[in-house]
C-alpha cells in the first residue's frame, strides 16, 4: 500500500513538473483541438512560443523597491507609534548595556577588595592595629562594616570603663554593636543592589513595549489591506515585517537584562554572605573581649604596661 501510494505521488509530481517546464501548444491552450489534430504541418502555423515568464520582482510596485528592505528601513516605515516604541527600546537597551558593564566592573572590584581586607583582618595583630591602617585599604562592604562596628565598640568600651561592668551593661554594649553592624550591612546591601531595578524594569517592560508596537503595526497593516481591498501576500508581508521589528527590538533589549540581572543577583548574594560571615566573626571577637574577666583598658587608647587589652593581642 505504501509502495503504491509512493508511486502515485511520484507520477503526480513528474506530471506537475513536466507541465510547468514544458509549455502546452497554443492550439491546445486556446482549445483549438482541430488545428492540433491536423498534423505537424498545421501545427507549425498554429503553435506560438509561450510568453516569457516575468520575474516576481518586476510585478511589484515601484514604491516597494524604493523603500528598502533593511531592518532600519522597515522601522522608519512603521509609523509614528512603532517608531516611538523603537526609540524607547533603543534607549532602554543602551542604558541596560551601560548598567551591565558598570555593574560587572563594580562588583568585581568589590569582591577583590573585600577578600583583601578580610585577609588583612585575620593577619592583623589587633583590631586597633587594623583600624589605624584602615585608610590604606580601598572601599569594600566589609571595610565599612568593620568601621561601624569598631566605632561602636570604642564607645561601648569607654562606657563600660566608667560604670560597673555588670552582665546587663555588657549585654547592652553587645546589642548596640550588633545594631550598628546590622545598620551598616543594610546600607551596604542597598549600595550593592544599586541599579538592579533598572535591569528588572528592562527585563519585564521591553518585551511588552515591543509587543505593543507589533500589535499597533499589524493594525495599521490590516487597515491598509481594507483600504486597498487586496489580501495578497505582497500586500500583507511589508506591514507585518515592519511591525515585527518592534518585537525583535524588545527581545534584544530584554534578554541581556534578564541574564545580567540573574548573574548580578547571585553575585550580590555572595557578597552579602561574605558580609554576614565577617559580621559573625567580628561579633565573636568583640564578645570574647567584653565578657573577658581581665581588666579592660579603653579600646581606642594605648594599653597600660600592667594590663594589655585582648584587642591589642593577636586576633
Amino acid at each position: 500500500m505504501r509502495e503504491c501510494a509512493r508511486r502515485v505521488l511520484s507520477w503526480l509530481f513528474c506530471i506537475i513538473l513536466w507541465s510547468n517546464v514544458v509549455p502546452l501548444p497554443s492550439g491546445l491552450a486556446d482549445g483549438n483541438a482541430v488545428a492540433w489534430a491536423a498534423g505537424p504541418e498545421a501545427n507549425v502555423t498554429t503553435m506560438e512560443p509561450a510568453p516569457a515568464m516575468q520575474p516576481a520582482s518586476a510585478a511589484a510596485p515601484a514604491e516597494a523597491d524604493a523603500g528598502g528592505t533593511g531592518i532600519f528601513s522597515r522601522a522608519m516605515q512603521g509609523g509614528f507609534i512603532v517608531f516611538t516604541c523603537l526609540l524607547i527600546l533603543l534607549s532602554m537597551s543602551v542604558v541596560t548595556w551601560a548598567v551591565l558593564i558598570a555593574k560587572y566592573v563594580y562588583l568585581q572590584r568589590l569582591a577583590k577588595s573585600g577578600e583583601a581586607f578580610t585577609k588583612s583582618f585575620w593577619d592583623s595583630r589587633s583590631l586597633n592595629d587594623l583600624n589605624s591602617r584602615l585608610a590604606e585599604y580601598p572601599y569594600s562592604p566589609v571595610r565599612e562594616v568593620f568601621r561601624s562596628g569598631y566605632a561602636e565598640l570604642v564607645r561601648g568600651s569607654q562606657l563600660l570603663g566608667q560604670v560597673a561592668s555588670s552582665e546587663i551593661a555588657v549585654n547592652a554594649a553587645l546589642d548596640n554593636i550588633n545594631r550598628a553592624l546590622a545598620k551598616s550591612k543594610m546600607f551596604e546591601r542597598r549600595r550593592l543592589e544599586k541599579f538592579m531595578s533598572m535591569l528588572a524594569i528592562s527585563a519585564s517592560a521591553c518585551p511588552f513595549i515591543g509587543l505593543f508596537g507589533t500589535v499597533w503595526g499589524i493594525m495599521g497593516a490590516f487597515e491598509g489591506i481594507a483600504k486597498t481591498g487586496s489580501a495578497s501576500l505582497a500586500a500583507v508581508a511589508p506591514g507585518i515585517s515592519e511591525a515585527l521589528v518592534s518585537t525583535a527590538f524588545g527581545l534584544a533589549a530584554a534578554i541581556p537584562a534578564v541574564v545580567g540581572y540573574n548573574i548580578f543577583s547571585a553575585r550580590v548574594r555572595y557578597l552579602v554572605g561574605s558580609i554576614d560571615g565577617f559580621t559573625a566573626d567580628f561579633l565573636n571577637i568583640v564578645e570574647r573581649y567584653l565578657v573577658s574577666d581581665k581588666p579592660r583598658s579603653s579600646v581606642g587608647s594605648a594599653p597600660t604596661a600592667a594590663v594589655q587589652s585582648p584587642l591589642d593581642s593577636r586576633i
